[in-house]
């Protein structure tokens, strides 16, 4: 029997969300950091491979099914429908998710061949069903945000981060095998998609695979193929530089870049913020409600320049630091990639595929992907070899503007609005001007304190904190004025 469901205010579930989020950040970080200082470069290297293959084949085995679980489940009222839609859809899943597994384990060892690591055809033993969990959990997590319980998923992101805290620990003090941590991330997973499989049964009604109608299959599949496409191709562009500086040189190279190359969790509020959106945009197209979408699509992106931004550009100014802080001087080399990625965090916020997917138009998703792919892998191969590991860095952050302005574009068409209407220009002006001045006083004070012999976390206390600091204090209205409107939305 079907619940009712319970909404909070787009505002405060996206900050649950964020304030669990700050913990499993640092938590993350600490991760992070112990796994560079305690294992050399080669172990790295062959722990980063193994998350590089998995994520990859995460990205080919989902097909599309986590918007369609959204979009079919937020189309309609009818929990009879709703009901057969979501056991077809995990049906799906399921067989493509053990197909996928069965792939990795018989192939592992050509994997292992490509990537010139004999240590990584037994690992694949390990993690060859992590892409079926990650997208089951995935789904379920699209599912208690749509019935408005995104406090699971806060406590489930609190509770396994914790877990993966402790298995690095193990990992770097008592077995020092890298391998540990993938083991227990594999029991963790399991253990995760039981809970959110009894918790929705609990909340809403157990999905019966036996509710599974075979007529549905194509109508599903024509939403989320275009749209898996998408997926496995933005995967892979946001990938393939990894698999190029795999191809073209060595495990400890890899280890670097990987590292270098990571995607720093600064948007965290718009990350959680997008997460509650996604339901309520997608029944505000539905429903032809598009000036409503247009207001809430436009403050969702007034948060992202005001707060991603302004957090980005002081990571900037104190970047050597921040590096040497997270990682570990043998890191060093990767430098350059590391700051470079920092600008790819600063536009990432405007990467969103909410009002096209939303609207069902997954072609357009697909189609823009295919060429930045076909793009990424020409240039970044070019780019390697005329200018080393940077090359292949540069590639990914002038495709990932290009990429968002197309999104952005696409996306205003399909709400009646324009790119230039969904930002306020000078208040981006005045935002960028705070961004320059206050980084310029960040990055001198943080040279000052390390010339006197202040130790990094310090530097980074006082120059990164004051920074922060003044730039809330400057937009603190307009913050203030964005959240109380955004929680009106439920």
């Amino acid at each position: 029997m079907e619940r009712k469901q319970r909404r909070s205010g787009a505002a405060l579930n996206s900050l649950l969300l964020t304030l669990v989020q700050v913990v499993t950040t640092v938590l993350g970080i600490i991760v992070t950091k112990l796994l560079s200082v305690h294992f050399s470069l080669e172990e790295y290297g062959t722990y980063s491979q193994a998350l590089l293959v998995t994520t990859t084949a995460t990205s080919i085995s989902i097909l599309g099914l986590t918007n369609a679980t959204n979009y079919f489940y937020n189309r309609t009222d009818d929990s009879g429908s709703k009901k057969k839609y979501l056991a077809t859809i995990f049906s799906i899943q399921y067989l493509v998710g053990i197909l996928i597994a069965i792939f990795l384990i018989l192939f592992r060892e050509p994997i292992a061949s490509y990537f010139g690591n004999d240590r990584l055809g037994n690992i694949m033993l390990v993690v060859a069903f992590t892409p079926l969990l990650t997208n089951l959990i995935a789904m379920y997590q699209n599912l208690f945000v749509s019935i408005g319980e995104a406090k699971k998923i806060a406590a489930r992101n609190f509770i396994v981060s914790f877990v993966k805290l402790l298995a690095v620990i193990v990992a770097c003090f008592v077995t020092r095998n890298i391998v540990t941590v993938l083991v227990v991330i594999l029991i963790t997973d399991i253990l995760q998609v039981i809970y959110f499989s009894l918790m929705f049964g609990k909340d809403q009604w157990p999905i019966r695979y036996t509710d599974a109608r075979k007529e549905l299959v194509k109508e599903i599949l024509k939403f989320s193929i275009p749209m898996a496409i998408y997926v496995m191709t933005n995967s892979l562009s946001r990938d393939i530089d990894k698999y190029v500086i795999s191809a073209f040189s060595d495990t400890a190279t890899l280890a670097v870049y990987s590292n270098a190359a990571k995607i720093l969790p600064f948007d965290l509020l718009t990350s959680s913020l997008i997460t509650v959106l996604v339901p309520i945009i997608t029944r505000q197209i539905n429903q032809e409600e598009k000036r409503e979408a247009q207001k809430l699509f436009k403050l969702y992106l007034r948060i992202g320049y005001i707060l991603t931004c302004a957090f980005v550009g002081g990571a900037i100014a104190v970047s050597r630091y921040l590096m040497l802080f997270l990682y570990d001087s043998k890191y060093m080399a990767g430098y350059s990639v590391f700051v470079i990625y920092l600008f790819v965090d600063m536009i990432r916020f405007a990467n969103v595929t909410t009002i096209l997917s939303g609207s069902g138009k997954t072609k357009t998703l697909m189609t823009i992907s295919i060429i930045t792919l076909i793009l990424n892998a020409f240039f970044n191969v070019v780019a390697y070899f005329f200018f080393g590991m940077i090359g292949p860095a540069i590639t990914t952050l002038v495709l990932t503007f290009f990429m968002n302005v197309s999104l952005l574009h696409f996306g205003a068409k399909e709400i009646e609005s324009t790119i230039l209407h969904l930002f306020d220009i000078k208040e981006m002006i005045v935002v960028g001007a705070e961004i320059l001045v206050l980084g310029c006083g960040a990055h001198y004070l943080a040279d000052v304190l390390s010339n006197k012999g202040i130790s990094l976390f310090f530097i980074l206390a006082i120059s990164f904190g004051t920074y922060c600091v003044m730039i809330l204090l400057l937009n603190y209205r307009r913050i203030i004025d964005c959240l109380k409107k955004l929680n009106q939305y439920k």
